[in-house]
């Protein structure tokens, strides 16, 4: 038994220790905080100016959704859609952001794009999808936070706007605001507003366009005006244009289909007429537009009926040609006449005897055609009234061609009577 002392083995002792941050787990439910949070700063952040525009009808715009635009950026969206007390307009509520509260002026205007998509104006279509569109087109004026919105394409800006007046005595309504007016393709001007007048004592209904003219996008030759007053020139230019058949009519972006816009033209043979004022704008006088109406009334005009029974006289003689008999013989003739020459090449040979009474047997033949071929071209133009005067020139090359080919055969027939030989030692 050894007297060395025991040592004992050291003890694990547990003990807890606090840390000096919260456990992991605590962060994602304080990150959801902090997103919350900061979302709710910003939405107060850019909650912006409330702005309530009066519209005609709410033409599906919604909160949250339908966008305040201005030069392709985003300025607000619309906050609220209600009906006023009334009930003859719609309330919509905006919210604009801070950054463009210098732009909410009483001149700044609100419109409203895609509030009608229609086949007939294409750029419209894209509402289908993405609903209508709010655009704003700062003016000058007091700050204000009311506005009257307009249903209608933004206008566009133009470097100097001449107002003048354009009176059109056939259906206009569908005319737009802002719609173009061009010049050769070019757009010079926009429309600005669209009435309906009516004179119950001259029994008149027209409808009275507003449009603004750039001067600048006319291009006009000259030095600019020293007084900025482009008004006396452009009313000169017009002046000698108008002289020269200048017009404003109705057309349409696309023929039939696209949206109504306004065409300055030169219409040749037009009534004359001048540059005149009529109350608080000039006037720029005007034409029937080729409208669909006009094509239809155009349309009417037209010798249908003449057309209809030159056509019907013209296929009844095809007909009668065509179910001929004596053209079917003749086809079934010159048929047979090629079968037996091409027997005839094929016999030609060493039977040479035989062969020259299949030849002259097949000249009969074709002479026989060639007279058949004459005969049912001459009994066609008889038939159809072929000639200078005939209803329809485009059968005289066929009967032509038809007088050719007998020609050709006859020909054959000749030479093969005189040198039956060739058909062995070739011409």
């Amino acid at each position: 038994m050894s007297d060395e002392p025991k040592v004992e083995a050291p003890r694990t002792i547990a003990a807890v220790r606090k840390g000096r941050w919260p456990g992991w787990i605590w962060a994602v439910p304080l990150a959801a905080v902090g997103i919350v949070i900061w979302l709710v700063v910003r939405e107060m952040s850019t909650h912006g100016e409330s702005v309530t525009v009066t519209f005609e009808d709410a033409a599906q715009m919604k909160a949250d959704t339908t966008l305040v635009m201005y030069r392709g950026i985003q300025v607000g969206k619309v906050g609220d859609v209600s009906l006023a007390k009334d009930g003859t307009k719609v309330i919509i509520g905006l919210n604009i952001n801070d950054k463009y509260k210098q732009y909410l002026t009483a001149g700044t205007r609100f419109y409203l794009e895609g509030a009608s998509p229609s086949l007939s104006d294409p750029a419209s279509l894209k509402a289908i999808i993405a609903g209508p569109t709010i655009h704003m087109m700062p003016g000058g004026g007091p700050p204000t936070r009311q506005f009257v919105g307009i249903a209608g394409y933004a206008p566009q800006r133009l470097a100097v706007s001449i107002p003048y007046s354009v009176t059109f005595t056939g259906a206009a309504g569908d005319l737009k605001i802002g719609a173009p007016v061009t010049l050769h393709g070019f757009t010079v001007g926009e429309v600005r507003a669209v009435d309906l007048t009516v004179d119950p004592e001259a029994g008149t209904i027209a409808t009275e366009v507003r449009v603004v003219l750039d001067p600048l996008r006319f291009h006009i030759q000259g030095a600019p005006p020293l007084s900025g007053n482009w008004t006396p020139v452009m009313n000169a230019a017009l002046t000698a244009l108008i002289q020269h058949d200048l017009r404003a009519r109705l057309s349409q972006s696309l023929p039939l289909l696209g949206s109504r816009q306004i065409e300055l033209a030169i219409v040749p043979n037009a009534a004359p007429a001048t540059l005149r004022v009529t109350g608080r704008f000039t006037e720029i006088p005007s034409v029937q537009g080729d409208s669909i109406d006009t094509l239809v009334k155009a349309a009417g005009q037209l010798p249908i009926r003449e057309i209809g029974d030159n056509v019907r006289v013209i296929t009844q003689q095809v007909k009668r040609l065509v179910s001929s008999p004596k053209l079917n013989d003749s086809i079934a003739h010159l048929d047979d006449a090629l079968l037996r020459l091409d027997q005839t090449l094929r016999e030609a040979g060493p039977k040479v005897a035989p062969t020259l009474q299949s030849v002259h047997d097949t000249v009969d033949s074709l002479r026989h055609t060639a007279s058949e071929l004459d005969q049912t071209a001459t009994a066609a133009r008889v038939v159809i009234g072929a000639g200078p005067d005939a209803p329809d020139g485009s059968l005289q090359p066929a009967l032509l061609h038809m007088s050719e080919a007998a020609r050709s055969v006859r020909v054959l027939a000749d030479y093969l009577d005189q040198h039956p030989e060739s058909l062995i030692k070739g011409r």
